[in-house]
């Protein structure tokens, strides 16, 4: 290993320390807090084992110029699958972790405390990001967020939604509206 490798794996190490030692010190029975939440770039939340059959998703629309809403549609990736990914799929974790990021607002809006704003969360406005980059034509890889993309919109709206999935395609079954945004303005 060369200098720089073991400089950024110490730096790494003193950085989960510090993270773990200033959270289990202001929370000595829980094992959570303001500062345990940047550990979350590193685990998937494990939630969805508690609530087997239904899946958080994000549902995006756009307004048109001409004032009309357009229909709600999902930003959740169908990859086709490639030997090659096995070893190597960057674009995949992408689409991963956009999913894991949808998973983790769904948990923060239920941990929310009664009069807490979701919208001063760090999860509500990365996955407002997201809705934004999905609505302006965002893709993974060569692979569209939206079949229908909206580039010109002047504004947009995203929802959060519990989809029981239907075995053939993860066409949805049913689905509850856990959280819907305020109609955004898109920025360039």
């Amino acid at each position: 290993m060369n200098a720089f490798t073991l400089i950024t794996l110490a730096l790494i190490g003193v950085y989960f320390v510090w993270l773990a030692l200033f959270g289990l010190r202001r929370h000595r029975h829980l094992v959570q807090g303001p500062w345990l939440f940047f550990f979350r770039a590193f685990f998937p939340n494990w939630k969805f084992y508690h609530a087997a059959g239904k899946a958080p998703r994000l549902y995006v629309r756009a307004q048109g110029r001409d004032g009309a809403w357009g229909d709600w549609q999902r930003v959740y990736a169908r990859m086709p699958w490639r030997a090659g990914h096995v070893l190597y799929n960057p674009v995949v974790n992408l689409a991963l972790n956009h999913q894991n990021l949808v998973d983790h607002l769904w948990s923060d809006v239920q941990d929310l405390p009664e009069g807490g704003d979701i919208r001063e969360r760090a999860t509500y406005q990365l996955v407002t990001r997201l809705a934004h980059e999905a609505v302006r034509g965002g893709h993974w890889g060569d692979v569209q967020m939206l079949p229908a993309a909206s580039p010109d919109a002047p504004h947009f709206q995203f929802e959060l939604r519990m989809d029981a999935l239907l075995e053939n395609e993860g066409v949805p079954a049913s689905s509850e509206l856990v959280l819907q945004s305020p109609v955004l303005a898109t920025w360039h």
